[in-house]
């Protein structure tokens, strides 16, 4: 035993711990601070997974209703949202000492490790170790993996999807190149994970390995035999994974998706595409002061310059697998052409790209394809210019970390605090979100308007008891109706009544939820307009129980998984005699432990010196915004002050468009929510353009912290028939529901207006 052990551990490749090692900047935000940041989507995940983890405690193993949500009327969240990241999560979540805080936390740092060691493994595979440091280095820190999704946004799901990519792309190629059992089930079970890992980003990550494994066969990569294994291992990942998204396909009709797609709002795809200038663009200095630090949406300048590299070097046809390369330097080029308004007919003509929201969702897959450009461009080097071969991937690597070292200093955030349902449920009465949605999308289908609170339910928030959603305000005269929860999603009611009635319970009504009486199977009617489930009831003692069950269709998804998994053990089976061929990797070379020590030496630098000095951030305090171009200080009303503004040009043509960026320091606390408005006017002061915004910066006044500046952008609009001259361009606040405006104050505290002016703008002939 012991000396399989030992054989095991010499086949560990040592090259891991230099990955390790490149990653650990990406991963300290989450394991050199406790917590998680509030007011991002990781908030939403927490309670997620919180109600996981209640409903698995309670002997729901795989629930598709999440019952507390939505006041406690309970929506089917779990039916439709891909489930592995909350699984993942929920092993850390059980452990002693833990909670869902940690479970979030634990999956964002696998997630970051995936995406590392998932990039170097093909790389190094296919193009040896210091292709695959590389390769790692440009994939995790490019600015939408390192910090835009995991931290900015805080979106588990597709955060864990960028490291489950990799992964299965390395699984695959490894199938590739033999076939055995261990190989097989590996790539399998990391398709299945793909595509549970979240929704969208299943179809872009499961299409571009399916492309990959067409790639292959058609530039004959791998024998015949081999090839089978790889479409095999699709299809088998694919069907293993139909418990989750057939019902989502078959059941799409039985809830709200219409949210999920806007048209002209922050829903619409066409609000969200990328110029050049913002891809190409050097990542910004984030600001601890700010509400919203700013970031762009760009590919990272290490990235494009080294992935630029390599699609160079592949053009000039000195790179190893040319043929190989050239799949990822297309599948780039498509990519990249996805992200720019350029492909706006491409997104209106597929049906299911809308759903996406966000073009720039697609740069994790574009930066992906660029580490491996820039991993085979290394290897050319290597090859045709021996002499950078001893520093030339060193540098590369520190060029990616020293690029990325402004998102390493995320804003600190306070502790988040226990979660429990309780706090859910206050959340959601405050207006931030309900059933941690905030568009009403999963809500059943037949709920025409979205009930409010019924406090008779939520008590049981406050008592730690189960809920009480039977409607007592309509029971007979003389009926008595006794609650009884036997697991989360089997209730029990004991009635006793005079007459027949109908049960009505605060209980959304959607497939699958089951309701005998005395054991006999009865059809609940729907009531309107809530969506409420009420049970025909007659008249004496009854035991009503209300189960939730799978239907049809999840009973076929689950023969399809039982089916695809007994193929797979077969597949397995067949494979068994198959030995792979070890050998023991190479130990650490000397340009190894170069990459080794510059990664550690960066991060020593910046964790020592660099953060604590806070040079790598910008930290606006009073009435200051550092990153703002002109600074100001206009009192509106002793409320809010205009601290700064930020023009993107003084002198316009008619019909172009002007950016104006303000920003607002809360000077006390708000009782009500202003509006702001940025006009231009004529030398007469009538109103030439406008812009105005519901919540400035997307951010309701009431909440404003008195510590830190809202960033508040407004884009206007100049008339294509305005006329030469210099206009006067203004801002202000005001309240759109009763039409009066926040005065400006002078330092006396006089009113001397009603708008502050920021500049002149010229507008000119074209």
């Amino acid at each position: 035993m012991m000396t399989q052990i030992k054989n095991r551990l010499q086949r560990i490749d040592p090259g891991y711990w230099v990955v390790l090692a490149i990653c650990l900047l990406a991963v300290w935000p989450f394991i050199g601070r406790a917590s998680l940041p509030q007011q991002t989507d990781a908030e939403l995940h927490i309670f997620r997974l919180a109600e996981l983890s209640f409903l698995v405690r309670g002997g729901e193993f795989y629930p598709r209703w999440a019952p507390n949500f939505y006041h406690g009327y309970g929506y089917p969240i779990f039916n439709y949202y891909a489930p592995l990241s909350y699984y993942v999560g929920l092993v850390f979540e059980l452990l002693p000492g833990l909670d869902a805080v940690a479970g979030v936390k634990a999956v964002f740092v696998l997630g970051l490790l995936g995406a590392g060691f998932g990039m170097y493994g093909f790389v190094r595979d296919n193009w040896g170790r210091p292709s695959g440091y590389l390769a790692a280095a440009v994939y995790v820190y490019a600015p939408y993996v390192q910090y835009v999704d995991p931290v900015a946004r805080g979106a588990l799901a597709e955060a864990f999807s960028l490291g489950v990519f990799p992964l299965a792309l390395w699984a695959l190629d490894r199938l590739r190149r033999q076939p055995t059992w261990g190989r097989w089930v590996t790539a399998v079970l990391l398709i299945v994970a793909v595509i549970l890992s979240h929704n969208l980003m299943a179809l872009l990550f499961f299409g571009l390995l399916a492309a990959w494994v067409l790639w292959q066969t058609i530039v004959r990569q791998a024998d015949t035999a081999g090839l089978r294994w790889l479409w095999a291992a699709l299809g088998l990942g694919l069907g293993m994974a139909a418990f989750f998204w057939l019902p989502v396909l078959l059941e799409r009709n039985a809830v709200n998706l219409d949210t999920l797609i806007g048209a002209g709002d922050n829903y619409d795809f066409r609000t969200h595409f990328l110029s050049w200038g913002e891809m190409l663009a050097a990542t910004l200095r984030l600001d601890w002061g700010a509400t919203e630090p700013v970031f762009r949406f760009n590919l990272g300048l290490a990235q494009w310059i080294l992935g630029g590299a390599g699609l160079i070097l592949l053009l000039l046809r000195r790179v190893k697998q040319a043929r190989q390369v050239l799949f990822f330097a297309l599948a780039t080029a498509v990519l990249v052409f996805m992200l720019l308004p350029a492909s706006t007919f491409l997104w209106e003509a597929t049906p299911f790209l809308p759903f996406f929201q966000f073009p720039w969702r697609l740069l994790g897959g574009t930066v992906a394809m660029l580490a491996v450009l820039a991993g085979a461009g290394v290897k050319a080097v290597q090859t045709n210019w021996p002499k950078l071969r001893g520093w030339g991937t060193v540098t590369a690597v520190t060029f990616c970390l020293l690029t990325a070292l402004p998102l390493t200093q995320p804003a600190p955030w306070p502790d988040f605090g226990d979660v429990f349902p309780l706090r859910m449920s206050l959340i959601e009465n405050s207006g931030r979100w309900l059933g941690t949605t905030s568009t009403a999308d999963y809500v059943p289908a037949t709920v025409d308007i979205i009930p409010e609170r019924k406090g008779s339910v939520v008590v049981g928030f406050i008592n730690e008891e189960p809920l009480d959603r039977v409607n007592r305000a309509t029971l007979p005269g003389g009926a008595e109706v006794i609650h009884e929860e036997v697991s989360p999603l089997h209730l029990r009611f004991n009635v006793n009544s005079p007459e027949k009635f109908l049960l009505r319970l605060f209980l959304f009504q959607f497939p699958g939820w089951t309701v005998t009486v005395d054991g006999a199977l009865v059809k609940p009617e729907l009531a309107r307009p809530e969506g409420f489930m009420a049970i025909p009831v007659p008249a004496g003692e009854h035991m009503v129980d209300v189960q939730f069950r799978d239907t049809p269709p999840r009973q076929i998804a689950w023969a399809i998984t039982a089916v695809s998994l007994l193929l797979m053990a077969v597949g397995g089976w067949r494979l068994r005699q198959n030995e792979g061929k070890f050998s023991l990797p190479d130990q650490l070379t000397m340009t190894d432990w170069r990459v080794l020590g510059a990664a550690l030496l960066v991060s020593a630098i910046t964790l020592l010196i660099l953060g604590p000095l806070q040079l790598l951030h910008y930290n606006s305090t009073g009435y200051v915004a550092e990153p703002a171009q002109v600074d100001r200080l206009d009192d509106f009303g002793g409320q809010i002050a205009l601290i700064g503004f930020d023009a993107s040009a003084e002198t316009a043509v008619p019909g172009e468009q002007v950016t104006v960026t303000l920003y607002w320091q809360a000077q006390t606390s708000m009782a009500i929510n202003f509006q702001s408005f940025v006009h231009l006017l004529r030398p007469d002061g009538s109103l030439a353009a406008q812009s105005d915004h519901l919540n400035p910066g997307e951010f309701p006044t009431r909440r404003w912290p008195l510590d830190k500046y809202v960033r508040d952008v407004h884009i206007l609009q100049l008339p294509p028939d305005l006329p030469p001259g210099e206009y006067q361009l203004t801002a202000g606040l005001w309240v759109q529901t009763e039409g009066w405006r926040l005065p400006l104050l002078d330092a006396n505290g006089n009113q001397v207006d009603d708008k502050a002016a920021l500049f002149t703008l010229t507008v000119v002939d074209d």
